[in-house]
């Protein structure tokens, strides 16, 4: 499908054209991102944040602190996702985020998150880039922003209770158990 008309011919590039540009650049990356390195992605993740400029900001961190997952703040201290981890110096600033940039970039993040070929340094760094994000949204009060950010926050938090509760059972498995007896099935002709 066309996801944008197509774009005429000019000298100069008119600000409320910008944002559409880069968003049909981004919808090429995301197009393209299962069969890109491990260090592309965290790059992404990086500029992500930073063009947030919210990595320091105490609500980034509030949809962690929510009474069922009082254990998660101490979990993300565990996946090194703390304040500047991710943010190198010279990685893009605050900028602009309109939804015709932001919806690629939560699609490349979601898969940065969620792809379960992914490193777990690109899941981390997608994290505290969607949270980044989440707090720049709340600031903005962009309510699709703050939807879409939140759903991702929540399937990052889901998916590492399930990994941690599925790492504790498999810890469990470890016991020994009685060897069974290979299965001999019987034809008749």
């Amino acid at each position: 499908g066309l996801i944008l008309p197509p774009l005429e011919p000019q000298l100069g590039v008119k600000s409320t054209k910008r944002a559409s540009i880069v968003g049909v650049a981004l919808h090429s990356f995301f197009s393209q991102i299962s069969h890109m390195p491990a260090w592309s992605k965290l790059e992404f993740c990086q500029f992500a944040a930073a063009w947030a400029g919210s990595a320091h900001c105490p609500c980034r961190n509030e949809l962690d602190r929510d009474g069922k997952i009082e254990d998660f703040a101490t979990a993300i201290e565990n996946v090194r996702i703390r304040d500047g981890d991710y943010l190198e110096e010279g990685k893009g600033e605050r900028i602009p985020l309109p939804w015709e940039i932001l919806q690629p970039s939560l699609r490349i993040l979601g898969h940065c998150l969620l792809g379960p070929l992914n490193s777990q340094d690109v899941k981390d760094a997608a994290s505290f880039a969607v949270r980044c994000l989440y707090a720049r949204a709340s600031h903005d009060l962009v309510p699709q922003a703050i939807l879409a950010t939140r759903s991702l926050i929540q399937l990052d938090v889901r998916t590492r209770e399930a990994a941690r509760a599925n790492a504790a059972t498999n810890s469990n498995a470890n016991t020994p158990t009685k060897a069974k007896k290979p299965e001999i099935l019987l034809v008749s002709k």
